[in-house]
Formats: structure tokens, sequence, C-alpha cells
């Protein structure tokens, strides 16, 4: 026979594995946190001309902060980013001598960027809790392997490398889930803006994990 009371232990014991520990207070840890980042980039044509694209990218970042109460956290943040063949669709392209050619480009881009990272945990005293984020700093991008393939012809045109560097900012909003005391996980989405016309912003889903100290 089954005693009574069974079912409300075994509901303690699952809410009490849902909810976990609590989370031990941020003020003075310091979090180390590594980064992928997929999601999608807004590109315009590195290229004389005019043309623009939306494609899929993926970025990795490094970032280390410091609590500065428990819930405010402060630091900076290492994103590196790599595309090949990005592809322009019936991009207008300006020649050398002026004329101008309509159809494909093709380039691979790479992207380095540093910026400051301020972190806002809302401490809800258990180990998941809402995080947001906001970022500034400087991307450096270069666009290489440029190729034009003009409509209605079967070779292409090498065009010139080229590079910028922006300023940009970032903000994210994230689901942290903390364990074991000393882990962290989380994701979310996360929105950046550029100052730079190459590419002007980007929308991506961060996956994150670090350690606590």
């Amino acid at each position: 026979m089954i005693s009574a009371g069974l079912p409300v232990r075994v509901l303690a014991v699952a809410v009490a594995a849902a909810v976990a520990a609590p989370a031990r207070a941020d003020r003075k840890e310091i979090y180390a946190v590594l980064g992928l980042d997929a999601g999608v980039n807004r590109y315009k044509l590195p290229a004389n001309g005019s043309g623009g694209t939306t494609a899929f990218a993926g970025a990795l970042d490094v970032s280390a902060y410091y609590g500065l109460t428990n819930s405010f956290h402060v630091g900076g943040r290492l994103r590196l980013s790599s595309s090949s063949n990005v592809h322009f669709s019936g991009a207008t392209v300006t020649m050398p001598d002026g004329s101008h050619s309509v159809g494909d480009v093709f380039d691979d881009h790479q992207s380095f960027g540093l910026g400051a990272l301020g972190v806002y945990r809302v401490d809800t005293g258990v180990a998941v809790a809402p995080a947001f984020e906001l970022e500034a700093g400087f991307d450096t991008h270069r666009y290489r392997r440029v190729e034009h393939v003009p409509a209605g012809v079967a070779y292409k045109i090498e065009l010139s490398s080229t590079s910028q560097t922006a300023l940009y900012g970032a903000g994210a909003v994230l689901l942290e889930y903390r364990f074991a005391n000393r882990w962290v996980a989380m994701t979310g989405i996360s929105v950046r803006a550029e100052s730079g016309d190459l590419q002007p912003w980007s929308l991506s889903v961060p996956l994150r994990v670090g350690a606590i100290w």
C-alpha cells in the first residue's frame, strides 16, 4: 500500500531539483566566460557600387567581468568572427573605367572586436536568473577574396580586398543558470549595431559557459 505522504515527498524533491541551490552572492566575484554566437549579419557591398545581403554567421567571444555588487558587473569582451563566400546577388559594381556591371559578388569576411562590458544580473536568490548586457567598443573588419561574376558570363573579376574599423554598441537579454556554485551557463538574444557602413547590424543567439571565482 502506498503511503499518503509519498506523493508529497516526491513533489518536494522535484521542486528542489528544478530550483537548485541558491547561488552564492556575486559581489567581488570574477566571471570568465566563453561564448558561441550563432545568428545573421547584415553586409553592404565591400567594393565601389551598391548591394547588400543578410547572411548566417557565427562568432566566438571571451569575456571577463567583476561583481561590483551582487547584481552589477563590469569587464570586457574579445570577439572573433569569420564567414566564407558571403554572397551578394544582383549587386552593381563600379568598374575602374567608370562603367557599371551587374551580377554576383562573393567575399570572405573576418572581424576582430574588443569592448567594455556591463552586466546586470537580477538577484533572484535562486540558481536561475535573468541578466542584461550592454557593450561598446570597436570592430575591425577585413573583406578578402572579393570576386565579381557579371550576369550572363562565365568568368569572374577579382576586386580589391578592403578593411574597415568601426565603433559598435550591443545589448543582450539572457537567462543565466548557475550550478555547482562556481559554474554558469546562459543563453538569450543579442543585437549589435555599428557606425561603419559595411556591416551595420547583426542579430544572434549567444550560448555561453563560464567559471566563477
